[in-house]
C-alpha cells in the first residue's frame, strides 16, 4: 500500500462511524440526483481497503461490497463525475456482479466526496438498469452536489468533535472542583489538628504524652488520604485534557 492510499484511508476512518442517518439532507440531495438523471436509485459511498460502503440509499437496498471491480472504486481516481453509458461495454465493469447479475445496472454516474484535505473518500453515484447518455451539464450538477454531500459530512463530524471536546472539558472541570473543594476544605482539618498538637507539644517541653501522638498520627493518615485523592483527581484532569 503506498503513502497516498495510506493518507486516503486514514481520511476515510474519520468517517467511517458517521451515523448518515440522522442528517435528512443527505437523501434529500440523493433525490435531486436521481431526478438529474432521471434514475430509479442513487447512493452516497466510502471505500475503505477492502469494501464499498453503501451508507445512504435510496431506491436499492445494499450494505456493502467488496471494492474490486465497483464502479466507485473508479470514481474515487478521478477529480470530476465519471460517467459510463453502458457497462455491458466497458472492460472495467463487465464482469462486476452489479452487471452481470441483478440488479443488472447498465448505467453508472459518480462524483467523488472529496475532503477539505484533498482525499477522495467515497462517491455520490446514480445508477439505471436502462444505458442513456448524459450532457455535460448534468456531470456538473453531480459534481456540484458531491460537493454539498461532503460539506454536510465534515459539518458533522466537526458538531460531533466539539461535543465530544465539551465532554472531556466537563470532566476536567469536575476533577478540578474535586481538587479545589479538598485543598480547601478536607486539608484543614487535619493540619490544624497537627499544628495544635504539635504546640501542646512545644508548650509542655516535648515530653509528650502518648494520647497526642496517637491523635497526631491519626491526622497524618487522614491527610494523607487526602493527599492521594488530590493526585487521582490531578491524574483525571490531566488525561481529560490530553484527550
Amino acid at each position: 500500500m503506498n503513502e497516498l492510499e495510506m493518507l486516503r484511508l486514514n481520511a476515510v476512518k474519520r468517517f467511517d462511524r458517521f451515523n448518515f442517518d440522522l442528517n435528512n439532507n443527505f437523501q434529500g440531495l440523493l433525490k435531486i440526483a436521481a431526478d438529474i438523471y432521471e434514475t430509479p436509485a442513487a447512493f452516497i459511498t466510502l471505500i475503505d481497503e477492502n469494501n464499498q460502503w453503501f451508507k445512504v440509499t435510496r431506491g436499492f437496498d445494499v450494505l456493502s461490497m467488496p471494492r474490486q471491480g465497483s464502479f466507485c472504486t473508479q470514481t474515487i481516481k478521478q477529480n470530476n463525475t465519471m460517467v459510463v453509458s453502458d457497462t455491458r461495454i466497458d472492460t472495467r465493469f463487465e464482469t462486476s456482479p452489479f452487471v452481470i447479475h441483478p440488479p443488472n445496472i447498465r448505467f453508472y454516474a459518480g462524483s467523488p466526496l472529496s475532503t477539505h484535505d484533498g482525499q477522495n473518500i467515497g462517491t455520490i453515484c446514480v445508477m439505471d438498469v436502462m444505458p442513456k447518455q448524459i450532457d455535460d451539464n448534468k456531470k456538473e450538477y453531480l459534481d456540484i452536489l458531491s460537493k454539498q454531500v461532503m460539506n454536510l459530512m465534515e459539518l458533522e463530524l466537526t458538531y460531533k468533535m466539539l461535543n465530544e471536546k465539551m465532554g472531556q472539558i466537563e470532566s476536567q472541570n469536575r476533577a478540578l472542583m474535586t481538587i479545589a473543594h479538598v485543598q480547601s476544605h478536607q486539608f484543614r482539618g487535619p493540619l490544624c489538628t497537627i499544628v495544635g498538637l504539635m504546640n501542646i507539644i512545644k508548650e509542655e517541653e516535648y515530653r509528650e504524652p502518648k494520647d497526642y501522638l496517637v491523635m497526631m498520627e491519626d491526622s497524618i493518615e487522614k491527610l494523607d488520604e487526602q493527599i492521594h485523592t488530590v493526585v487521582k483527581a490531578t491524574e483525571l484532569a490531566q488525561n481529560s485534557y490530553v484527550g
